[in-house]
């Protein structure tokens, strides 16, 4: 019988801890001379003045630093590959959240040039996969860039994290609860194998810490306390939510949680809210799609009202009629629903979308 042959991508190594940062110029220079800085505005002034002292300390020089467009677009990958080219860069280094370390990873792949990403927040696990989630300029999903290979580096200063607005953390623990909950539900009518197996467990793995840790860390945040419960969790989120995306590969990565953020993009409205505070609304709506006792969806609607995740629709965005249709729709059309073991319509969604703000309401 002819063996399928695997190819696993992880990330080279991994700093984690307060001051991570100031050893961001030991590692790049061992990536060459030349480093092109592409980021978030926010994230670029929060972390200029460090990254310069480090890497001009080991010997590197920043050969241009780029905001990274706004919007994770093929349109600004393209620009800034082309700039990256221009300017004889010899690695990409990607500062700030999930859109621009998506941006930066995709214009290294384009480039053929190593990326050390530096996420400023902790939101998504984008720091660590070989995945790129691309939108239109509107804002709206259009489709996943999967990528052949991991960032080199990730530099997790949990300092910078911390300083951030505790609305990020709590969207990072929606969308790293989602690993749980969607592949899960995607396992279940796939054939298991050890790399399916690992995602599952990994993704219980991330569910165990955050209702552990979830609530201590977001009050760390609150209260700028540097703790062991808020490490734990900045590691789900970053690491753990990783790995297991890493193990799921492209058939094993999301399900209805995710096709309902991909769908609700569709409604300028929601394009404020943070993708992982939707993506944790979407993990209740996955639980009532499947049939779940009500028992079950209010322990797990607790949990993310531990956490801060939103539980009803109403604290994403005040939706008429019309627009939750559409976003139903759409949720229903988006690759990642189509992972559900059994068919979703958007009349099933929006039943899950009134069951579960029912039961919120308890």
């Amino acid at each position: 019988m002819e063996k399928h042959m695997e190819r696993l991508p992880f990330p080279a190594k991994v700093f984690r801890g307060p001051g991570a940062l100031k050893h961001v110029g030991d590692f790049c220079r061992t990536q060459g001379k030349n480093a092109f800085i592409l980021g978030g505005k926010t994230a670029l002034l929060k972390t200029e003045e460090q990254l310069a002292a480090s890497l001009t300390e080991a010997g590197v020089k920043v050969v241009a630093t780029e905001w990274y467009g706004g919007e994770c677009t093929m349109e600004n990958i393209e620009h800034l590959a082309g700039a990256a080219a221009a300017q004889k860069a010899d690695f990409i280094i990607a500062v700030g959240g999930g859109k621009a370390l998506d941006t930066a990873k995709a214009v290294a792949a384009k480039s053929k040039l190593p990326v050390i990403t530096v996420p400023t927040i902790a939101a998504t696990c984008a720091a660590a996969t070989p995945l790129t989630v691309l939108y239109n300029n509107k804002g709206e999903f259009t489709s996943n860039l999967f990528l052949a290979d991991c960032p080199a580096a990730i530099v997790i200063d949990t300092a910078i994290i911390l300083a951030t607005p505790v609305s990020w953390l709590i969207a990072g623990m929606g969308d790293t609860l989602a690993k749980m909950y969607e592949l899960r539900a995607a396992a279940s009518c796939m054939t298991p194998t050890s790399l399916t197996i690992s995602a599952v467990m990994n993704g219980q793995i991330c569910y165990d810490i955050i209702k552990r840790f979830g609530g201590e860390a977001r009050q760390a945040v609150e209260s700028q306390t540097l703790c062991g419960a808020f490490d734990s969790i900045v590691d789900a989120i970053i690491l753990a939510a990783g790995i297991s995306s890493i193990f799921g590969g492209d058939k094993l990565r999301n399900a209805a949680a995710h096709a309902i953020y991909n769908g609700f993009t569709k409604i300028p409205a929601t394009h404020a809210v943070a993708h992982g505070s939707i993506v944790g609304y979407g993990n209740l709506c996955l639980l009532a799609l499947e049939g779940r006792a009500d028992a079950e969806i209010i322990e797990e609607i607790t949990l993310a009202q531990n956490c801060g995740i939103p539980t009803t629709l109403k604290q994403i965005a005040d939706l008429s009629d019309d627009e939750m249709r559409l976003g139903a729709e759409a949720s229903c059309k988006a690759a990642a629903m189509s992972c559900m073991p059994f068919p979703v319509t958007a009349e099933m969604v929006l039943d899950a979308i009134r069951r579960v703000d029912a039961l919120a309401a308890r």
